[in-house]
């Protein structure tokens, strides 16, 4: 494998971070306008994403063991950080754009870690609001009827 293909994996990468970030905030819509029928096809195409940013991952990690043999660069993992650093006189032209692809994947992770918890925030939310819709509902004698997790 090459370098290339390293570049390819990891800008395959960004574009189901780039989904699965719109999936997310699609999910937040749905909870927010209460439709059901949306958020269940939200919840689907985030497994479908999940399960491919798995798949690429692993590409990634084949790719850069394959890179770390191919250069004998005794790589004690198998991450990105510690291939651009030991390998870092080995990449020539493609060494910039896989530094940029780095830093573009770990911004779009920290947005995927911070829409994950708008989102927390959303349910929990929603929680509260169905919980006390149930007691009053069902009267405030009726603490025992409602779950407190609602």
């Amino acid at each position: 494998m090459s370098t290339r293909h390293l570049i390819n994996s990891m800008r395959a990468q960004a574009e189901n971070l780039d989904q699965l970030i719109q999936t997310l905030e699609d999910q937040k819509l749905a909870i927010t306008k209460n439709d059901y029928t949306a958020l269940e096809q939200t919840i689907s195409s985030e497994q479908i994403l999940l399960r491919k940013l798995e798949d690429e991952e692993n590409n990634r990690i084949k790719a850069v063991k394959e890179i770390g043999k191919q250069f004998n660069l005794e790589l004690s993992d198998y991450s990105l950080e510690k291939m651009i650093d030991k390998g870092e006189n080995f990449f020539g032209k493609e060494m910039n754009e896989l530094l940029q692809l780095r830093s573009v994947l770990k911004e779009k992770a920290n947005s995927v870690k911070n829409r994950n918890t708008q989102l927390r925030g959303v349910i929990e939310f929603s929680r509260g609001l169905i919980k006390e819709t149930l007691l009053m509902a069902a009267g405030t004698n009726k603490h025992l009827l409602v779950n407190k997790r609602v």
